[in-house]
């Protein structure tokens, strides 16, 4: 090799560890200002546009992106803070809120059965990627807990219920589409070996063909409550707006993590491609096709691109405007268009 090519040679070799280094600060950036801006020192994930609460779906959120960061020591603080403050020994499930400002900041004991679920699931990866059984020991606790307290059989379906208290009636039941969180559901099943879960995994996804083909609506959106009674027939939730807003913007989120093909996402398509891009409405209401007259923040628009495959290859950019809700939306987006 004559000192020409080897020069050459090294030039590339020095180049390719420059781009690895760019990637592996681009990889860092986003969890990083996340972390700095929603994770306190001792582990709680501070949700800034609902009175600075923390609550279970934030933990299971921040447990997710520490992981999918390879940052085990946020990883822990994140876990020993929800355990500390938000575990109910009871059942193993989580209090939905915590409200520091409060005398008692859990004061309403009922869960928040997609936190629960979330943080199961991201325990389950944890104990694969870390080889640590006692993320798996909790994970097993939990889902014990959510097929004791909040898996229940009801019109013929297996369903998870928003929480273990004051959504099942004698004569029908309360549902949030936006909790079956499908790719968590696929991990506890395959985890448990337990058919239980398949069952629900299953009955969530008609669940969801229910919706769209049966809801008497204008926009064949999923919303963000629904009621289903004892025969089965599903309408929007009494005591919420008929919307499909900010819960059920993560319907496609977790359809698209299994599978960018999901056919359950083809109504999501076609509402999303009605608009231009940055004039989608940020909710409609489903009954009367009435929409919101300011467009969607950009944690929702992240979802819009993801499910019309206009998402940048990039990881996202937490900005300043962003508040929790919507800085988590981009990083879930990000983790669903990898399939992590």
């Amino acid at each position: 090799m004559n000192k020409f090519s080897k020069q050459i040679k090294r030039v590339v070799f020095i180049a390719a560890l420059g781009l690895l280094s760019f990637s592996t600060q681009v990889q860092a950036n986003a969890w990083d200002t996340y972390k700095s801006r929603f994770v306190t020192a001792d582990g709680a994930v501070i949700d800034t546009g609902n009175n600075n609460i923390s609550h279970s779906e934030g933990q299971g959120y921040g447990l997710m992106f520490a992981l999918a960061y390879d940052d085990r020591e946020t990883f822990n603080k994140i876990l020993n803070w929800t355990n500390t403050h938000l575990k109910n020994q009871t059942n193993n499930l989580f209090y939905w809120s915590y409200r520091p400002m409060e005398n008692d900041p859990v004061a309403d004991k009922n869960n928040a059965s997609d936190g629960d679920l979330f943080i199961a699931w991201t325990l389950i990866k944890a104990a694969r990627k870390w080889n640590d059984s006692k993320y798996r020991s909790q994970a097993e606790q939990i889902t014990l807990g959510l097929k004791k307290f909040a898996v229940t059989k009801f019109a013929g379906l297996y369903l998870l219920l928003p929480g273990t208290s004051g959504f099942h009636n004698n004569s029908s039941v309360i549902i949030n589409p936006s909790y079956f969180i499908f790719p968590a559901l696929q991990e506890v099943s395959q985890y448990t070996h337990l058919k239980l879960w398949q069952d629900v995994s299953n009955d969530c996804y008609v669940m969801i063909d229910r919706i769209s083909s049966e809801l008497a609506t204008k926009v064949k959106l999923v919303p963000d409550w629904v009621e289903m009674n004892a025969q089965g027939k599903v309408s929007p939730a009494p005591g919420w707006a008929p919307r499909s807003s900010f819960d059920a913007i993560r319907v496609p989120v977790y359809l698209y993590w299994l599978s960018a093909t999901n056919s359950h996402l083809t109504p999501w398509k076609e509402w999303f491609s009605s608009f231009e891009d940055g004039k989608n409405p940020a909710w409609v209401n489903v009954s009367t096709g009435e929409t919101a007259e300011y467009a969607m923040t950009e944690g929702l628009e992240a979802v819009r691109k993801l499910v019309l495959g206009k998402l940048p290859n990039t990881e996202p950019e937490i900005n300043n405007n962003d508040d929790y809700y919507n800085a988590s939306l981009k990083l879930l987006v990000y983790l669903a268009s990898k399939h992590f």
